[in-house]
């Protein structure tokens, strides 16, 4: 029986090396050089979106700890890269090439980074944190976010202007994975949903390595359930964005933060207790409906900086899943712990992000060097290189046109799609989106083998009717073939089960 083929890294990462071995140093060295090493590290999960979405809050709810600076300050306007190392500590990477290495503040990020923030190309922080053993995340300066419709840019839509806006988008381009955080939307928001796609230009991300999070969904409804209340609008965004990113989870990021990041105590638990013994409904309804009620409603046996502190973890709705809590019998930290972790709706995230994005690291990172290696193949600024750098493009093709990298051919269609430069109509897009947004693509054309080769064969009849369109642009026609190619590949494979 012959070997299996290595992994997809290991054969780029080798392609890589044959590469280097007739690069002369210059700027597609530094590329190829840069191609190959990122291989070598973790998924990298970039989090995006606009001012005070709610980025750094949902980082430290990923990462279990709270690191991430949520106060507007230096570390907020810059890119923070949160990696493995076994020594912790921050290095602040300057514009100039320096760096400079700075202690962690009991395990928070420094206020002051040493140096002016236009100065400072990125940070990196070091922790021991088990989650970074698998993926690297990646917290950018929030997106200035505007009010007018008529925007001629989607650059302009997403306040993606300035220096914060250009290192948020340089980020973005070089993610393996993104988390986009959305404000709850206004009517007049679908014209700039429907160019999110741009931020996606020149990255190798697609629909299946992005989603789209609502953060701060607590504040839709003043009462009931914020994530039953929020279920509709996630639906009407993700049907704005099919294609785009491969879902739409509400979220309640500073509940999720709280109960990820182990700073709620025993204490505070004590301190609820006291919150709880107000029992009258109209006087906790006085008591919880506002910030100032709460900080000043004197029958509450609890001090000013009690108060301040549940609010700084919990804001209103937190309080009030509380308060429930307690009548149910909640008295201790873990107790109040798990019910913030359920009424956060982080389950879900959490669950895309650790096993879905972790699970396909391989075939994410390959994607995203296929891509980085065709454009240093087309790189024009280093003369010295030319001909070595365009000799990339026949083992790139080979490597494309291999079986067992069916999975890269299928992300590049939806790359395109999310890009914008491929438009489908809505039963060929439903074909993308199942074959791309699932680990097994061969689970969604059935479990029997008859009924699978079925399925299989009229996919591959869709695709290849559309591609013989003569309207079809070269490019349409290739990423069609692809699609065809996939479809044919799981009929001969169902069609060996039968027999």
């Amino acid at each position: 029986m012959a070997a299996p083929p290595p992994p997809m890294s290991a054969r780029i990462r080798q392609l890589c090396d044959d590469a280097l071995a007739h690069l002369v140093p210059g700027p597609g060295r530094v590329m190829v050089e840069q191609i190959r090493a990122k291989l070598a590290v973790p998924l990298t999960v970039t989090v995006a979106g606009g001012v005070s979405s709610g980025k750094s809050t949902l980082v430290n709810a990923l990462l279990g700890q709270r690191i991430a600076a949520v106060d507007a300050g230096e570390c907020t306007r810059v890119v923070t890269e949160f990696r493995y190392g076994a020594q912790e500590r921050a290095e602040v990477v300057g514009t100039d090439g320096r760096i400079d290495v700075l202690p962690l503040a009991r395990g928070r990020m420094p206020e002051q980074l040493g140096r002016p923030t236009e100065e400072i190309s990125t940070v990196v922080v070091y922790l021991s944190n088990a989650l970074l053993a698998h993926m690297a995340v990646v917290d950018t300066p929030g997106l200035n976010t505007v009010t007018e419709v008529n925007e001629e840019t989607t650059a302009n839509f997403l306040g993606i202007t300035g220096r914060e806006g250009e290192q948020t988008a340089s980020a973005v381009s070089r993610a393996d994975a993104l988390l986009f955080l959305l404000p709850l939307l206004r009517q007049s928001d679908a014209e700039a949903l429907r160019g999110f796609s741009k931020l996606f230009g020149g990255s190798s991300l697609s629909a299946a390595s992005a989603l789209a999070v609502l953060s701060k969904v607590d504040r839709l409804s003043k009462g009931g359930d914020p994530l039953a209340a929020a279920a509709p609008i996630a639906g009407r965004v993700a049907a704005e964005l099919r294609g785009v990113v491969s879902g739409v989870l509400p979220v309640i990021g500073l509940l999720a933060e709280t109960a990820q990041a182990a700073v709620f105590t025993e204490a505070d638990a004590r301190a609820l207790a006291a919150v709880a013994a107000i029992d009258d409904p109209l006087d906790r309804e006085d008591m919880l409906l506002t910030s100032d009620d709460f900080l000043n409603f004197q029958p509450l046996d609890l001090e000013h900086a009690q108060r301040v502190r549940l609010l700084s973890m919990l804001d209103l709705y937190g309080l009030k899943v509380a308060v429930q809590a307690a009548d149910a019998g909640a008295r201790t930290a873990s107790a109040y712990l798990k019910v913030f972790d359920e009424a956060s709706g982080f389950a879900a995230l959490r669950s895309a992000v650790v096993q879905r994005f972790a699970g396909q690291s391989e075939v994410f990172k390959a994607h995203a060097a296929m891509s980085d290696l065709r454009r240093a193949s087309y790189l024009r600024t280093d003369p010295d290189n030319l001909r070595a750098l365009r000799a990339l493009r026949s083992p790139l093709e080979k490597l494309e046109l291999d079986p067992s990298l069916h999975r890269l051919r299928l992300l590049e269609v939806a790359q395109a799609v999310a890009a914008g430069e491929l438009k489908l109509p809505e039963v060929l897009l439903a074909d993308v989106v199942a074959l791309t947004e699932t680990a097994d693509p061969h689970s969604v054309v059935g479990a029997t083998a008859g009924r699978s080769r079925e399925t299989a064969t009229a996919g591959a009849m869709r695709w290849s009717s559309w591609e013989n369109d003569p309207r079809r642009s070269p490019l349409e026609s290739r990423l069609a073939r692809a699609m065809k190619g996939a479809f044919e590949m799981m009929w001969a494979e169902f069609d060996g089960m039968a027999s």
